[in-house]
């Protein structure tokens, strides 16, 4: 029985270890595949999006433009009505007469005039600040670089951002009118530094706007120590000869 027992087949189970070395490789190269299919798209979009914003960038620009001037010159002109309802000629300048009606000064009058300048481009300035996030629409066939096809076709909305800031400066003109009749026009000059912002690029833009805020019809002869009349063709600052 002994040898019966020790006699029967013995199963030696063998560890057996397989090479990963094929597998390895295989998983690398598919990783190396991916990672390149990943870098090529990367590429191409990069270079799908340059070319879009070459094509965009002009006619975005274009209606960016539009767009800032159009928010300034609308803010400044009703802004600049308002207070047109305000201020009458004689608060702005005080005519001098001598004894036989002759002009003798024209004198502005600094505290109204600086009042009218101060309030005005405060209020401007707070409007500029209460415009709000908008967008721009851009038709896709303007984006085909022809005449023919700008403006169709569906729009591509963009949002914009538009601030601005503002500086005035107030100028005076003198037009003879008829013997012994001038107009004297007192206009205020914005000049609002105005930046939209965008996705795509950040635009700025300088937009100039000029109101007439005071117009007056002086009857008689202007001093040739403050004004001659041959000598004005556009509107010049005035303030510091009047004063």
């Amino acid at each position: 029985m002994y040898n019966k027992i020790y006699s029967r087949r013995r199963f030696i189970i063998k560890p057996r270890f397989k090479s990963k070395t094929p597998n390895s490789n295989k998983w690398n190269l598919k990783k190396k595949r991916k990672i390149l299919k990943i870098l090529t798209i990367i590429v191409l979009a990069i270079i799908i999006y340059r070319a879009l914003i070459s094509y965009i960038n002009p006619v975005f620009e274009a209606l960016c433009d539009e767009k800032v001037k159009a928010e300034a010159t609308i803010i400044t002109n009703q802004q600049s009505t308002i207070f047109m309802n305000k201020y009458q000629y004689n608060d702005l300048y005080t005519i001098e007469k001598d004894g036989e009606g002759n002009i003798t000064l024209i004198k502005a009058n600094v505290v109204p005039i600086n009042n009218m300048i101060s309030d005005l481009t405060e209020n401007i300035q707070h409007e500029f600040n209460k415009i709000e996030e908008d967008k721009i629409h851009i038709p896709i066939g303007s984006l085909a670089g022809n005449y023919f096809f700008a403006g169709s076709g569906p729009e591509i909305p963009i949002k914009v951002l538009i601030e601005g800031t503002l500086d005035t400066e107030v100028k005076s003109e003198f037009i003879a009118q008829g013997i012994n009749q001038t107009i004297h026009r007192t206009y205020v000059e914005f000049i609002c530094d105005m930046k939209i912002l965008t996705p795509i690029k950040n635009y700025s833009k300088s937009i100039t706007n000029q109101v007439m805020v005071a117009e007056h019809v002086i009857l008689g002869q202007i001093p040739d120590t403050y004004y001659n009349l041959d000598g004005f063709d556009s509107p010049k600052d005035t303030l510091d000869t009047l004063n």
